[in-house]
């Protein structure tokens, strides 16, 4: 650990993540100036902190002292592999199952919704998330069990398997927020 570096790489964190100082002391309870002093060298934070700060800017400790970017996923970008995963699911199954112009049409009300989904994974307001997911999970298991919308055990499956990944995704996100 690089004690001179640490107060670069705070304020390099939390620049990345888009917050103020005095958003940063919102969330741990302490004043701004407590953070510019941490920024600037002049004191440190304790290592409780330290890891509340990692939470804060979606990294992990060792990434946060070290300066290690590679050392693991953050969770932001895990949050893209659903949506992604999705996507891959619902394209295979337009181009090869769809025939008719309905199936067609209703595929792509899929595919543009999961994109919304993965444009949204940036929010910040964490029950705006988990509010979106809840009601995207909701239209992907009607399209399940709504039979007459997609009469084809392919795109019932496909359906299905999207609403999963879907659920999945939920879970994590409020798993998340119960952490912070």
């Amino acid at each position: 650990m690089d004690i001179k570096r640490l107060p670069k790489l705070l304020k390099q964190r939390r620049q990345l993540s888009g917050l103020t100082q005095a958003e940063v002391a919102n969330k741990l309870h302490v004043s701004r100036q407590a953070i510019s002093n941490w920024e600037t060298g002049r004191h440190l934070p304790d290592l409780i902190l330290v890891n509340q700060l990692a939470n804060i800017y979606d990294s992990s400790v060792d990434e946060l002292i070290n300066d290690d970017s590679k050392a693991k996923l953050s969770k932001s970008s895990v949050s893209y592999i659903y949506p992604l995963l999705m996507l891959s699911i619902l394209a295979t199954s337009r181009l090869t199952l769809a025939s008719s112009s309905k199936s067609l049409l209703i595929m792509d009300g899929l595919i543009l919704l999961s994109v919304i989904l993965l444009c949204l994974t940036k929010i910040k307001n964490l029950k705006v998330q988990l509010s979106l997911q809840l009601i995207t999970l909701i239209i992907f298991l009607g399209c399940t069990f709504k039979t007459s919308l997609l009469n084809s055990f392919g795109f019932q499956t496909a359906s299905f398997l999207t609403s999963i990944i879907l659920l999945c995704q939920l879970v994590s996100t409020y798993h998340y927020q119960k952490r912070e």
